[in-house]
């Protein structure tokens, strides 16, 4: 599948063209579409293993959904779980923590694109950076 912006669409976690490792982490990202696509909103899956645990601060208001096992965000001392079918918001600059107890998969929608926020940040370093994000090979990692 490749996205087309002016149209209506459908896809599922099985059209995600790549994916990328965060770091060390067993925390994979694959992308649907961002700005280089035509799109106005940055449109990914996520899927975070297990024991997952790193800070996170985005330069873009985020949305994530819950589609498999639950999703933990820590914010100082909160912690808001979400599981499947349930969503979290992320606002943009609040830094936070995610702590994964079990293996999740999310399909998350932020605005603006990754590509836009990038240029446009002003705050802090944004978390994780840019050079913590590599391509990997999603069947080697996740394996069902």
């Amino acid at each position: 599948m490749s996205f087309e912006a002016r149209t209506i669409q459908q896809f599922s976690v099985h059209d995600v063209p790549e994916w990328l490792q965060v770091g060390d982490h067993r925390a994979y990202v694959g992308y649907i579409a961002d700005e280089p696509e035509g799109s106005n909103l940055g449109l990914a899956y996520i899927r975070f293993r297990r024991g997952v645990r790193f800070e996170f601060l985005w330069a873009y208001d985020e949305v994530a959904v819950v589609t498999m096992g639950s999703l933990t965000v820590r914010i100082g001392e909160e912690a808001l779980t979400a599981t499947v079918g349930e969503s979290l918001y992320m606002h943009a600059g609040v830094r936070g923590t995610f702590d994964v107890d079990e293996d999740v998969e999310a399909f998350c929608v932020h605005y603006p694109t990754d590509a836009q926020a990038g240029r446009e940040w002003q705050g802090d370093q944004r978390l994780p950076a840019e050079d913590e994000i590599r391509l990997v090979s999603i069947e080697e990692v996740w394996g069902r």
